[in-house]
């Protein structure tokens, strides 16, 4: 990890399974950060968990004593919301499947919200963020949606993500479901997407040669961070162990058991 530190200025780092487990700081994660602070790195969280908005993420990294200032924390909202900015995505009759705290923080970001069920035909887009209250209600309004013609975009494609009971079902499991009820296009907003990259980068302020990606999933960070042109290193503390890494196509330039520095 020192060599790491060494040589890049740059740091985009996954949170689930490399800072915390189920929201609760890993071993050496808050000296990793600190030590960044000490040698005046660049840091930012990137994480494809929606669950929260980018503002609580920083809160709750805060509140453990991790340094996280607002726009630290990147995350498929911030995609979202970036893109329809530039006009990538119209701000016109969107309905939300999410958490009543990511709806909020929509609203209060001008998102053009339905927000009646009983809308679905409305919907020229429909956002998917898995979380614990998810319904069998929601997963059937969001397949209405998709087969009256509106856009699907989910926050990741992610299948699990990991826990201290193990993996369990993340939003690609949700998407898998809409799909099979109605085949269409899903726009990934999250990792492994150029377009969150790009994001996480231009907060950086740091060119791609002095950047490098901190994660453990071999899909979503390794492979985003290749095909994004920035180095990476896989953390075996989350869903990924060894073994995974002999037949995925994509190679992490360094491999670490943790943060440890």
């Amino acid at each position: 990890m020192k060599k790491v530190l060494e040589k890049y200025k740059g740091f985009i780092i996954d949170l689930d399974g490399v800072v915390y487990l189920d929201k609760k700081p890993l071993p050496h994660s808050k000296k990793f950060i600190s030590k960044l602070l000490t040698l005046d790195k660049k840091y930012v969280f990137l994480t494809n968990d929606s669950s929260l908005s980018p503002d609580e993420y920083c809160k709750l990294l805060s509140s453990e004593d991790i340094q996280c200032k607002k726009g630290q924390v990147i995350n498929p909202i911030n995609n979202f919301i970036n893109l329809i900015k530039i006009g990538k995505i119209v701000n016109k009759n969107i309905m939300v499947f999410a958490s009543t705290n990511l709806k909020n923080y929509l609203v209060k970001s001008d998102i053009n919200i339905l927000e009646k069920y009983e809308d679905y035909k409305k919907a020229e887009s429909i956002i998917v963020s898995g979380n614990v209250n998810f319904s069998y209600k929601d997963l059937m309004y969001a397949s209405l949606c998709v087969q009256n013609g509106a856009k699907l975009f989910a926050t990741s494609t992610d299948n699990s993500y990991p826990t201290k009971m193990g993996n369990v079902p993340a939003t690609g499991s949700i998407i898998a479901a809409i799909l099979k009820t109605f085949n269409t296009k899903v726009i990934n907003l999250g990792k492994p997407s150029k377009s969150i990259f790009s994001l996480a980068l231009k907060e950086l302020g740091t060119n791609k040669a002095e950047t490098i990606t901190l994660g453990d999933n071999l899909v979503t960070d390794i492979q985003g961070a290749r095909r994004n042109g920035v180095d990476s290193a896989l953390i075996l503390t989350g869903k990924t162990n060894k073994r995974s890494i002999k037949n995925f196509i994509f190679k992490p330039n360094y491999v670490y058991e943790n943060l440890k520095i």
